[in-house]
């Protein structure tokens, strides 16, 4: 039975989700009039309690790899031995303005950094009222395990994304890339909000638009629907990730300082971002290495804060009296943005340590 909810659409097996699914990338999502979506396609056997899996994908509107991946798998119309719960989040930010054009829109909040807030403050947007809707029916569904699927907006390797260190949580990841970031950073984000439900991993699966990516895609989805179990692994059987790393520091353009890749400083323009750092992503950066260029005596244009919101900026970065910002500290960045929207829309990059 499909039923529409005021702030997203619910859809219960496949009767009337498969006809939407015969069009284009554009034609499913103009199907799903801007508003989220939550599939529930029932377990194949309805022997026992089946326990049940959630695939996320399109929290952020420009990130098609995992929207593409799931609609494959939708059209096949399996059948599992668990319940499968698809999640479709950000319709609108996907299609207006453009196919894939947006994170999020100006009047929206980024719907990953919504997700299980303060109780005690009340669901004061429409996007928030939806999320608290969704993780509802989320934490009932009596999950074993959950992925999320994302793309980065610049050059970075394929990775998971684990909120709690578990043997569990290590298994999903694993499973799911051969790098593994913990992150620590508290945003809000869905996979936090599940992690306290069952193993729950994000997947960034390379640059959006690249055939590559949606391949990635389509291979975690299936290797995550093909596991028996999710359940703690012998321990000496639990798989290791060929790299795994913690999340240090968060980087951001301060909000007064105009700025822009590459180029020169001047009236416009007050701090200028050396062009092409993304390509240091997950490798090493020395200290000394140029980040970006200012006015002589201006003043700080970054902000850096370490994963407890204390702030860092002199630890890690310096300004030269030539008007140079510099690495202070030897650093691995992560995710190392490219555009002026995406750095003020999320930050500039992380930085992150080797866990042994």
């Amino acid at each position: 039975m499909h039923m529409q909810w005021r702030m997203y659409h619910r859809f219960e097996g496949y009767e009337e989700l498969k006809p939407l699914l015969e069009g284009s990338d554009r034609e499913i999502l103009e199907a799903f009039e801007g508003k989220p979506v939550l599939v529930r396609i029932p377990a194949a056997s309805t022997v026992g309690t089946p326990k049940a899996r959630l695939v996320s994908c399109l929290l952020h509107g420009n990130e098609p790899a995992g929207f593409q991946a799931v609609v494959d798998l939708l059209r096949l119309g399996e059948r599992f031995p668990f319940d499968l719960w698809v999640l479709i989040g950000n319709v609108r930010a996907a299609t207006e303005e453009g196919l894939y054009a947006h994170r999020h829109l100006d009047d929206q909040e980024d719907f990953n950094r919504v997700w299980d807030l303060d109780p005690t403050a009340a669901a004061t947007t429409e996007m928030r009222r939806c999320a608290a809707g969704i993780l509802d029916e989320l934490r009932s569904a009596d999950l074993e395990a959950a992925v999320d699927l994302h793309n980065n907006s610049s050059r970075n390797p394929y990775y998971s994304i684990l909120t709690r260190l578990s043997p569990e949580g290590q298994l999903l990841a694993s499973l799911c890339a051969d790098t593994v970031l913990l992150w620590g950073l508290h945003a809000h984000t869905l996979m936090e909000a599940l992690g306290a439900t069952c193993p729950a991993v994000s997947v960034e699966c390379g640059p959006p638009h690249v055939p590559a990516g949606r391949e990635f895609a389509s291979a975690v989805v299936d290797r995550f629907l093909a596991t028996e179990s999710f359940g703690p692994p012998a321990a000496d059987n639990r798989p290791r990730p060929h790299r795994m790393l913690e999340l240090l520091h968060r980087v951001t353009v301060r909000p007064e300082v105009e700025f822009s890749f590459g180029g020169t400083v001047h009236d416009g323009t007050d701090f200028v971002i050396v062009p092409g750092l993304d390509a240091y992503n997950f490798g090493h950066l020395p200290a000394g290495s140029p980040i970006g260029r200012v006015e002589p005596g201006a003043a700080m244009p970054l902000l850096a804060c370490d994963m407890s919101g204390h702030e860092v900026t002199s630890e890690l970065l310096h300004l030269t009296p030539h008007g140079d910002l510099v690495l202070a500290t030897d650093v691995t960045p992560l995710m190392m943005t490219t555009t002026v929207q995406q750095t003020r829309r999320d930050c500039l990059f992380y930085t992150a340590r080797r866990v042994d």
